[in-house]
C-alpha cells in the first residue's frame, strides 16, 4: 500500500491514483537509539574487537578476586634486576680475583637473600670508590676534592641496608643450618665498613663474628671455616693499620696485640693465607717496635696528650719487647720457607737500586709486607737504621710511610716522596683504602724536618678522633691539618716533639 505523502492542496500520490487523502494521526512514542560514534575525518578504519575489551575486563576482574596487585611495576622490576646482574658481574670479573679463593663458593649461594644483597653492597661500594666525581664544593681542602660516586653508593647503602635486614630477620636454626653463609656474610660486612673506614661499624661485626665463632666451635677444623676466619683476619689486620695512622701516642702506644691462631699457621700456602701470616708478623712487628720507640718521646720530652690514659699497667720492658720482636723475626723465617719460588724476587746484586720485578701483584704486596716486616724488627733504629730495603716498597703508600718513619737517608725520603707523588697523579683518591694525598702530605713533612737536621720517627694526633668519620662523601676519614713529630735533632741527639702544620 502507498501511503499519502500528506502535501497539499492536494497529495501528488491520491491524485495521480484518484482518491481522497486521508489525514494522518501522530502517534509519539519513546526509544533508546544507539548510534555509532562519528568517524573521524581522514582517519584510518581499524578493524572492529568487540571482545577484546570484554575480555580484558573478566581476566582483571578474575585476577582482582584470586590476588593482590602487584607492589612494584614492571619497568621498575625489570631496572632492579638489571642492576643485580651488573653488580653481579662485576663482582665475578673485579671483586672475586682480589679476595680469597672460598668466596668464589659464595657465588654459588646467590640463592640466599641476605648473601646475594651482602655481595652486591660490596660490589657497588667498589665501583662507587673507583670512580670518583669532582665535588662541587672544595671548602675543606684536608678533605680533597673528589668523592666516591654518589649513585653507586647510594645503591651500595641500599643493598647493605636490605642484607642487614634480612640478616637480623635470621633465626638461631637459621644461624645453625647455614652455618657457611652467615658466616660468609659477617666476614663481607668487616668488608664493606673496612672500605668505608667506618671503625665502629667494623668492630660491631667483630663482635658479632666472635659470638659466632663460639657457638660454631671447631672453626679450624673444617676447610672452609678456616679460609673464612683466614679471610676475617686479614681485614682486621689492615684496619689495625689504618686505625694506627694516624692516631694519638696514647693510642700507639696501647694498640692491643691481633692473636693469631697457631693451627692455622703453618698450614698452606695458598697466597692469600700467607698474606694474612705476614700481615699478622707485620703488625706485631709494628707494635713492638712503636711501643718501644715513642716511649722515649714519652719519658723524655715530658709530653702527655690530653687524652692519655694511666700507662702504668704496661709490664712490657725493653728486654721483653726485644725478645718477642726475636720471635717474631723467627716467625719471619719461617714464612719465607713456605713462599713459593715463583712469588720471589729474583735474586741479583744487593748493591743494585733497580726496582725488583714480580710476575705478579699479589707476590710484589706479600713481599712488601715482608720487607716492612723486617724494617719494623731492626732494634737499632734510634741510631743508625739500614735502609736499603725501602727500594722495595713502591706503590704501597701504607708501607711507603711506616719506612719513611724509619729511614734517616734524605735522598731515599726524596725518592719516597717522588714515588708517592706520582701515584697521586694517577690516582689520586685511594690505595688499598688508605688516601693517597694523606700518605703523601705526611712524607712531605716528615722530609722537611729531615731538611732542618731533623730525624723523626713517629707521628701522631694531639687529640684522637677515633678514626675518623665513615667515607661516605671523601677518601680519608679523618680531617687532619695538623700533626705532632717525633725526632731527634742530628746535632745534639736531643728529642723533640713539636705541632707541625700539612698545609
Amino acid at each position: 500500500m502507498t501511503k499519502c505523502d500528506e502535501k497539499k492542496p492536494a497529495c501528488g500520490t491520491c491524485v495521480r491514483l484518484g482518491i481522497v487523502c486521508e489525514s494522518v494521526k501522530l502517534d509519539l512514542k519513546f526509544r533508546v537509539v544507539t548510534a555509532p560514534p562519528p568517524k573521524k575525518t581522514g582517519a584510518r578504519t581499524e578493524p572492529a574487537k568487540p571482545d577484546s575489551s570484554r575480555l580484558g575486563l573478566q581476566l582483571f576482574s578474575q585476577h582482582s578476586r584470586s590476588s593482590q596487585i602487584p607492589n612494584i611495576n614492571l619497568a621498575h622490576s625489570l631496572q632492579h634486576t638489571d642492576r643485580d646482574v651488573f653488580y653481579s658481574t662485576y663482582w665475578e670479573d673485579h671483586c672475586l680475583p682480589a679476595l680469597h679463593p672460598i668466596f668464589r663458593c659464595a657465588t654459588e649461594l646467590l640463592g640466599f637473600p641476605a648473601l646475594k644483597d651482602t655481595i652486591l653492597a660490596l660490589s657497588s661500594c667498589n665501583i662507587s670508590r673507583i670512580y670518583a666525581e669532582r665535588k662541587f664544593s672544595t671548602s675543606f681542602a684536608t678533605m680533597g676534592t673528589l668523592s666516591p660516586n654518589l649513585i653507586h653508593q647510594t645503591r651500595s647503602q641500599l643493598y647493605y641496608s636490605s642484607a642487614i635486614k634480612r640478616f637480623i630477620s635470621l633465626t638461631q636454626d637459621d644461624h645453625r643450618n647455614n652455618a657457611a653463609e652467615v658466616l660468609t656474610i659477617l666476614v663481607l660486612f668487616g668488608y664493606i665498613e673496612a672500605s668505608m673506614g667506618n671503625f665502629d661499624g667494623y668492630y660491631c661485626h667483630v663482635q658479632g663474628l666472635s659470638a659466632f665463632l663460639v657457638e660454631l666451635r671447631e672453626t679450624t677444623g673444617y676447610s672452609l671455616y678456616r679460609s673464612l676466619l683466614i679471610s676475617w683476619l686479614q681485614s682486621q689486620f689492615l684496619v689495625w693499620w689504618a686505625r694506627t695512622y694516624f692516631s694519638s701516642l696514647d693510642v700507639q702506644l696501647n694498640m692491643p696485640s691481633i692473636d693469631f691462631p697457631g693451627d692455622l699457621e703453618g698450614t698452606s700456602d695458598c697466597l692469600h693465607d700467607l698474606r694474612a701470616v705476614v700481615l699478622s708478623i707485620l703488625c706485631e712487628s709494628h707494635r713492638l717496635n712503636v711501643k718501644e720507640t715513642l716511649k722515649h718521646w714519652r719519658d723524655q720530652t715530658g709530653f702527655e696528650p690530653a687524652l692519655a690514659s694511666d700507662l702504668q699497667s704496661d709490664r712490657d720492658d725493653m728486654e721483653g719487647r726485644l725478645a718477642r720482636l726475636e720471635d717474631e723475626s723467627k716467625r719471619l723465617d719461617e714464612w719465607l720457607l713456605y713462599l713459593p719460588p715463583s712469588e720471589q724476587p729474583p735474586v741479583g746484586d744487593a748493591s743494585e737500586t733497580l726496582p725488583i720485578l714480580f710476575q705478579a701483584h699479589d707476590a710484589a704486596l706479600n713481599f712488601a709486607y715482608y720487607v716492612v716486616a723486617r724494617i719494623m724488627q731492626c732494634t737499632s733504629f734510634l741510631h743508625n737504621l739500614p735502609c736499603r730495603d725501602a727500594q722495595h716498597l713502591g706503590r704501597f703508600s701504607g708501607l711507603l710511610l711506616a719506612a719513611s718513619l724509619r729511614c734517616q737517608d734524605l735522598s731515599l725520603g726524596m725518592q719516597i716522596e717522588k714515588w708517592l707523588q706520582t701515584l697521586e697523579e694517577k690516582q689520586p683518591t685511594e690505595e688499598g683504602a688508605f688516601p693517597v694525598y694523606q700518605a703523601l702530605a705526611v712524607v712531605k713533612a716528615i722530609n722537611r724536618q729531615r731538611t732542618m737536621g731533623r730525624d723523626v720517627f713517629g707521628v701522631s694526633q694531639a687529640m684522637d678522633d677515633g678514626g675518623g668519620m665513615p667515607k661516605f662523601t671523601h677518601y680519608n676519614s679523618q680531617m687532619i691539618t695538623t700533626i705532632l713529630v717525633h725526632g731527634k735533632w742530628r746535632s745534639t741527639g736531643d728529642l723533640f716533639t713539636e705541632c707541625i702544620d700539612l698545609q
